[in-house]
């Protein structure tokens, strides 16, 4: 079970159980460890309503955002929070307050103390019946604006609750569907691995040292996977198409060079050649064309001695275009020799 999992399991007992206050504490922990920057935002406005607490509390997980971000995420979370916030009905003294600001903790609390105060408003013994009558009437309605507050009260914790139950909800179908696609992503990159691993041990290395390299925060790193990338993809050609040192007459009838540096022609030649059918070349051969574009992009980058025009997401991005593709080679070249 993955740390997000586990803390979605707690958000769902604290919900069960009525303690919305530790379902916001614990859905604030999971809006964190998966970056969701709007609903951190919201979770902490429950907690800290107060205007000067919720400043610095928004400050600091949005310092690194830009401005125009900023003010947008500032807007839409009020938005949400005083929709959350607002009664049909006002639970003061003043009918035209009909929002409740006070901190989940703060009405946790205070609902259990509201139902303890009413259970305490109790008719004094030895009372005349004129007193007694007089007593009961201003007790009754104490009684009733104290369950006109515990009513408001209550009404905006299910809410806060029925949020935090949607969200771990939302989540934990949102993690299941990104270990389909992780399960899918890494039943393509085992079979291109082991394609290789059997047929040319040189790309089979040259593509694990790109994989080694896929996700490290090291600066250095992400330039080596550009490098790394570059030479799985020459190594890739060198074993589909080998270099020639005369040019050759293409599939389309145009004269090309197929040397060693003429990797990126001598791959486009070969899913020229292999594939006849138009609907699987076609599609192969969109595949190639984004990677060529990506690999002419890592080329000119490399004539100059520059790494950082290409982002470490680009360079990602790259790496999985460049699986898909081989695996959608080999499930073709294997198809045909069956």
């Amino acid at each position: 079970m993955t740390k997000q999992q586990e803390i979605i399991e707690r958000i769902y007992d604290h919900v069960e159980n009525d303690d919305v206050d530790k379902a916001v504490f614990a859905c604030l922990r999971l809006s964190r460890s998966i970056g969701d920057v709007f609903n951190t935002l919201l979770f902490l406005k429950e907690l800290h309503p107060d205007k000067k607490q919720s400043d610095q509390a928004f400050y600091e997980e949005v310092k690194d955002l830009k401005k125009e971000a900023q003010k947008f995420l500032w807007k839409i979370v009020g938005e949400h929070w005083l929709d959350g916030r607002t009664l049909d009905y006002s639970v003061t003294d003043d009918p035209d307050k009909t929002v409740l600001i006070l901190g989940v903790g703060v009405m946790q609390k205070e609902k259990h103390h509201i139902n303890e105060t009413i259970s305490d408003l109790k008719t004094p013994n030895g009372m005349t019946e004129y007193d007694l009558a007089a007593f009961t009437d201003r007790y009754d309605s104490t009684k009733s604006q104290f369950r006109l507050r515990l009513s408001g009260v209550n009404t905006i914790l299910d809410r806060i609750r029925t949020r935090c139950l949607n969200y771990a909800s939302r989540i934990e179908h949102q993690i299941a569907s990104q270990e389909k696609a992780n399960s899918f992503l890494m039943d393509v990159q085992n079979s291109v691995n082991t394609y290789f691993y059997t047929r040319s041990e040189n790309t089979y290395i040259k593509l694990q040292k790109a994989t080694d390299l896929l996700g490290s925060k090291n600066s250095e790193d992400n330039a080596l996977l550009l490098t790394a990338i570059r030479r799985a993809i020459n190594s890739i050609a060198d074993y589909f198409y080998p270099p020639v040192e005369s040019e050759v007459m293409c599939v389309d009838g145009v004269t090309r060079k197929m040397g060693n540096e003429q990797y990126l022609n001598r791959l486009h030649e070969f899913v020229m050649q292999s594939f006849k059918s138009s609907t699987s070349r076609e599609l192969i051969k969109a595949e190639l064309d984004y990677l060529m574009v990506f690999t002419r992009k890592l080329n000119d980058i490399a004539s100059k001695g520059v790494h950082s025009e290409v982002s470490e997401s680009e360079a990602k991005q790259g790496l999985v275009g460049l699986y898909l593709f081989l695996s959608n080679i080999i499930e073709k070249l294997e198809h045909n020799s069956s």
